[in-house]
């Protein structure tokens, strides 16, 4: 028993209770209960092109109730700019505890990833309980959508899902749908709900091939109701070509018309004449746009019918980050490949007080970095000396591959020996630092093997404290001087892993104060 509220995906959602809902999958309704359901819904307004016109439960208090932090001032949001959001991430916070600014910092990453990979369906609201006494300036450096604390009593979900202290974590639809939820008090909570809030919003997502079977269950029930005194086109519901694929052959853009039948099947299909695919893959293409489209027919006064549908594409640039966090996100990267330890070289003393942190990264992947002053200046050591320690290493000439080390192996480092050590990472955080203190501006080295099936891509979700340098079977895979701190998959970076053991390397240059990295690695799922 539950009230209909709405689909999503491949599912049908009802409100069970005030913090509860119930997701049946839509090919388990028969064809006259698919109809049931949209009869019951149908009076919800459809998802607004504007947030300020939006009708949502949830979304439409927001309007006029959110704030934008900007540099840790408040700034006014344009809800007439942007569309109405179909999922909200809710971030409430009860009275603060002592952890709280450390649990927002290491959700950051998460929220603007999924904002990145779903713009404008996806957005994260920060709501504070008056109890907190807590302001803007509190929340971690980065932008956020901040309730308004003198217009709280207009958000009727606050109350459910405010806690008395603490942090809850809740990712619910535009009609305040709750689809996962939970208390975060520490490091293993906040991962459990990034992970389980990415499956959900790649569940739900259009795009997804898995899914495309029960939109098309739902719909054929439905449109025939929903049209029966008008008249639809064919209806695209699965692309049938890998954007990937098509750039990698040389497809910048196409266009091409179906003939759709009755029955949704592509009975014809030609790609029209145009500059931005070869030649020689024009056949092909058409062949396989006919084989892989699945569509729901055209429909005139309730019946279906045969109908034409145009089929355009326009490829953007390469964006490899985007793509990176789209696989973390959108289930490509879907099996975790544990790692229980890492052997750890520590420390190389370097006498050096000023960092560079990036400024900017360009479109081109120019990177602009500017200059931080981290501590006092008073050690002589020049910046080059700094740079100069982080881009040489102790194994090179032999390179990275060389680097085969076994607990309780003595290390020679420039001059100082060393010994390797077993750490085991907490939730995938390595802490160099430990119970030391004064190790400003170290550097550390972790290497571990990892074990896979076959040659596959893979991902690693990294942050680091504060410098990075990741090799992978002796290749560097990423190279980042910077100043920050260890975030749970502060960035996605891409990897290739061949069949048996793999070796990664990490190298961690400290500037001041915490020294760590978190490293987390996916692979290709099936």
């Amino acid at each position: 028993r539950g009230e209909p509220v709405e689909t999503a995906g491949p599912v049908a959602l009802f409100r069970t209770g005030p913090w509860s809902s119930r997701f049946v999958p839509l090919r388990s309704l028969t064809p006259e209960d698919c109809v049931r359901f949209q009869q019951a819904i149908a009076h919800r307004a459809p998802r607004a092109a504007r947030w300020a016109d939006a009708k949502g439960e949830a979304t439409a208090p927001l309007v006029g109730r959110l704030q934008r932090t900007e540099n840790r001032e408040l700034q006014r949001v344009d809800f007439a700019a942007i569309p109405e959001p179909e999922m909200i991430i809710g971030v409430f916070i009860g009275r603060r505890d002592a952890d709280l600014h450390h649990l927002l910092d290491n959700l950051g990453p998460f929220c603007s990833r999924v904002q990145r990979v779903y713009p404008g369906r996806v957005v994260a609201a920060v709501f504070v309980s008056p109890q907190a006494n807590l302001d803007s300036r509190w929340l971690p450096a980065r932008s956020w959508l901040v309730a308004d604390r003198g217009k709280l009593a207009g958000i009727p979900f606050m109350t459910r899902f405010t806690p008395a202290e603490g942090l809850n974590l809740v990712l619910m639809t535009r009609e305040g749908v709750p689809l996962i939820g939970c208390a975060a008090a520490g490091i293993r909570d906040v991962m459990t709900f990034v992970d389980g809030a990415a499956d959900f919003l790649w569940e739900l997502n259009p795009a997804n091939p898995r899914t495309a079977r029960d939109r098309a269950h739902y719909l054929k029930a439905v449109r025939p109701l929903l049209f029966a005194e008008g008249e639809a086109p064919p209806l695209l519901l699965l692309d049938p070509l890998r954007a990937d694929a098509l750039r990698a052959r040389g497809v910048r853009a196409l266009e091409a018309r179906l003939a759709v039948d009755a029955n949704g099947a592509v009975t014809e299909a030609e790609v029209l004449p145009g500059d931005g695919v070869p030649a020689p893959l024009v056949r092909p293409i058409a062949e396989a746009i006919r084989r892989s489209s699945l569509f729901l027919p055209a429909i005139t006064r309730g019946q279906p019918v045969a109908g034409t549908h145009v089929y355009r594409l326009n490829l953007p640039p390469e964006d490899k980050q985007l793509a990176a966090d789209a696989a973390w996100v959108q289930g490509e990267a879907r099996v975790e490949v544990p790692i229980p330890s890492w052997l750890v070289l520590k420390h190389v003393k370097v006498g050096e007080q000023v960092f560079s942190t990036v400024d900017s990264i360009g479109p081109d992947g120019t990177v602009m970095l500017k200059a931080v002053t981290a501590g006092s200046g008073k050690g002589g050591v020049s910046s080059a000396a700094q740079v100069n320690a982080f881009n040489s290493d102790w194994f090179e000439p032999a390179g990275a591959g060389s680097v085969r080390p076994v607990a309780g192996q003595t290390q020679e480092v420039d001059g100082e020996k060393l010994v390797w050590r077993v750490m085991k990472p907490d939730h995938g955080l390595v802490d160099f630092l430990g119970n030391a203190r004064n190790l400003d501006y170290c550097i550390g080295y972790a290497w571990t093997e990892v074990e896979v099936s076959a040659d596959t891509e893979g991902w690693l979700g990294i942050g680091s404290d504060d410098g990075l340098k990741v090799w992978v079977n002796g290749e560097l895979v990423n190279d980042k001087w910077v100043r920050r701190t260890s975030r749970l998959d502060d960035e996605v970076v891409p990897v290739r892993l061949r069949r048996g053991r793999n070796a990664i390397l990490i190298k961690i240059q400290n500037a001041m104060g915490l020294w760590s990295f978190t490293c987390r690695l996916r692979v290709r799922g099936s």
